[in-house]
């Protein structure tokens, strides 16, 4: 018994020296990229530059193991430069596509705008709705809103806050560009002046708090459905990187959303594990399928749905 749990022990150490060994030869033969530079999640949040002194540190801490892993894949991904296939990381264009034909950097970032925007924004939400006991407690709760959700605690003139360079905002003004989304930009900035000027009332207060994550959920869920609609049956016919791109921009919005709550029920629009099966899809195999019958098609519907506007709204 002993010789044969040694044998099979042998056998598994060898398999496992073979695999390293062919996928030694593979990378051999893979052009390197020039330019590679291993990237850290903190990098990537202070180069995006959500706010100033925004790091790791601000993310939500269940989103954490999820990133890191999407981080350690990014620099798997970007070492070489050879083209990329079914199964096989690469470049396309100027994008660096995973096995799966993902470009993994974008889903990193736009899943950032939930796991550290949005989570931030919904902390405040909390903690001026439910625990705050002062008038200063409140607009240190609207303070928070507006620093992580809006890039800046300085009001500019008329009714703008920092969009530049700050991933929500510009996303928020992409969406209010849309007839069905008209203005929201607008409407969240009045609701956080409204915020601002009730705080001595909290019937008001909360309300201001209730529309204000409305909103900022419906800029979420509109991003994921435009991105996801407006590019699944693109790649069909086009398995572009400028196509490729885009679409990953909407899994990364699909894994943000999964961070947006409804004040209703204080839980979350799109649960982990749907945000799980839109992340990990394999763009090559999306491709094959017929119009309306992917994955991701169908659940763009869900979420236009779950949100009471169209596919067609968000386009």
């Amino acid at each position: 018994m002993k010789k044969t749990i040694l044998f099979l022990m042998a056998l598994s150490i060898l398999a496992i020296s073979c695999n390293k060994d062919d996928d030694d030869d593979n990378n051999a033969n893979r052009p390197k990229n020039p330019n590679y530079e291993a990237k850290t999640l903190d990098g990537i949040v202070k180069d995006f530059k959500f706010i100033d002194g925004v790091s790791s540190n601000d993310i939500d801490p269940k989103a954490l193991p999820v990133l890191e892993e999407l981080v350690k894949e990014l620099n798997e991904v970007t070492m070489y430069d050879n083209e990329p296939e079914n199964g096989k990381s690469g470049k396309l264009g100027k994008r660096y596509l995973n096995k799966k034909g993902v470009e993994t950097v974008q889903v990193i970032k736009k899943g950032l705008i939930g796991a550290l925007q949005v989570y931030q924004t919904k902390v405040a939400l909390m903690a001026g709705s439910m625990q705050a006991k002062t008038p200063e407690d409140r607009k240190a709760a609207v303070d928070k809103i507006v620093k992580y959700l809006l890039g800046s605690q300085t009001q500019k003139s008329k009714d703008e806050f920092k969009a530049e360079g700050n991933a929500f905002g510009k996303y928020m003004v992409s969406t209010a560009g849309k007839a069905m989304f008209k203005d929201i930009d607008k409407s969240i900035y009045s609701l956080i002046k409204m915020a601002y000027a009730n705080t001595n009332d909290k019937d008001k207060f909360n309300s201001a708090l209730g529309s204000i994550n409305a909103k900022v959920n419906m800029v979420i869920a509109a991003r994921t459905v435009h991105y996801i609609a407006g590019y699944t049956d693109k790649i069909r016919t086009d398995f572009s990187a400028d196509n490729v791109h885009e679409l990953s921009e909407g899994l990364g919005f699909a894994y943000a959303l999964s961070f947006a709550f409804s004040v209703k029920t204080h839980k979350p629009y799109l649960s982990a594990s749907d945000a799980k099966k839109i992340t990990e899809v394999n763009l090559w195999e999306v491709a094959k399928t017929k119009k309306g019958e992917s994955l991701l098609e169908k659940k763009a519907e869900e979420i236009a749905k779950m949100f009471g506007f169209k596919v067609a709204d968000a386009l």
